[in-house]
C-alpha cells in the first residue's frame, strides 16, 4: 500500500499506486523531489499554484518521460464513465469525499467499484473504498478527468525553463500579495483570495519547503502565515499589512527565490 508522506498529497500517492501497477516502486514524496516540485510555481486561471496543486499529466510527466511512462487524461461526462473505466484499468480519477476533492485509483468491478485510497499511514481512514454505481456517480462532477499510463520512450526533461519561470511567478505573487494587502476590500473576499493569492506561498510552499529539509525558511513562513491567519478569523475590516509583516515575507519570499535559482 503507498500512503501519502505530505500535506495533500493524494493525487502523488495515487500516481505511484499506479506506478506500482507497472512494476515501479516509489513514493510520492521521492516522485516530488525528483520532479523539482518544491521549486515549481506557475499561475493557472488567475490563482498562484504550488507543490500539491501542480497536478494532472502536464506536470506528473516531468517525472514520468525519463522513467519511460507517460500520463494520457481525458475529459469524461459522469454517465459515460463507468465504461470508460472498466476498458482502462487501473486509472486515477478524482471523487468527492468528506474532506474535499480526493484523488483514487480504480482497480476494477466485482460487481461494486474498487478504489484504493491514498491516505496517512497512521490514518483510521480505509484504505479502499468499494462503491456502488450510484454511489460512484453521487460522488464525482458531471464531467470528470481521469488519467492513465502507458510505456513510452524515455524522454529528457529540461526544469531550466520551468524554474525561470517559477522565479518570474513567485516575484508576481509577492508583488501582487503586497498591493492586496494594503488595500480594503470587502470581507467575503478574502476566503475566495486565500487560495487564489496566498495559498502557494502560505500553505503549498511550506509543505514543500519542509520536504525539501528547508526548515528553517519554512519556520519563517509558517510564522507569516499565522498573522495571515489571526487576520482572518477576525472581522477581516481593516488591512491585511496591518496584522502581516510584508518586510518578513519579502524577506522569506526573496530567500526561497535564491534557492529556486541556485537549481538552475
Amino acid at each position: 500500500m503507498k500512503y501519502m508522506h505530505f500535506r495533500a498529497s493524494c493525487s502523488y500517492a495515487a500516481l505511484s499506486m499506479l506506478l506500482e501497477k507497472e512494476g515501479i516502486q516509489t513514493e510520492d514524496y521521492k516522485i516530488a523531489l525528483e520532479m523539482n516540485l518544491p521549486w515549481l510555481f506557475t499561475k493557472e486561471n488567475d490563482s498562484y499554484v504550488a507543490g500539491p496543486s501542480l497536478q494532472g499529466a502536464k506536470w506528473f510527466n516531468l517525472w514520468l518521460f525519463p522513467h519511460g511512462f507517460e500520463m494520457s487524461e481525458v475529459f469524461i461526462h459522469k454517465q459515460e464513465l463507468i465504461t470508460y473505466i472498466l476498458g482502462h484499468t487501473p486509472a486515477m480519477l478524482g471523487i468527492r469525499t468528506e474532506s474535499g476533492k480526493h484523488a483514487v485509483v480504480f482497480t476494477g468491478c466485482n460487481g461494486k467499484y474498487h478504489f484504493l485510497n491514498p491516505v496517512h499511514e497512521n490514518s483510521t481512514e480505509p484504505t479502499e473504498l468499494i462503491l456502488s454505481k450510484e454511489e460512484l456517480l453521487d460522488r464525482v462532477d458531471e464531467e470528470i478527468v481521469v488519467g492513465t499510463l502507458a510505456r513510452t520512450e524515455p524522454k529528457f526533461v529540461d526544469y531550466s525553463l520551468l524554474l525561470r519561470q517559477s522565479v518570474g511567478v513567485l516575484s508576481n505573487c509577492l508583488s501582487d500579495i503586497e498591493a492586496y494587502s494594503r488595500i480594503v476590500h470587502n470581507p467575503s473576499e478574502y476566503l475566495i483570495m486565500m487560495d487564489k493569492l496566498f495559498r502557494a506561498l502560505l500553505l503549498d510552499g511550506i509543505s514543500m519547503l519542509e520536504l525539501a529539509g528547508e526548515s528553517t525558511l519554512a519556520k519563517g513562513f509558517t510564522d507569516v502565515q499565522k498573522q495571515f491567519l489571526v487576520f482572518m478569523r477576525g472581522s477581516r475590516s481593516g488591512l491585511i499589512s496591518d496584522v502581516v509583516s510584508m518586510d518578513k515575507l519579502f524577506n522569506l519570499t526573496q530567500d526561497y527565490i535564491r534557492l529556486i535559482e541556485s537549481k538552475l
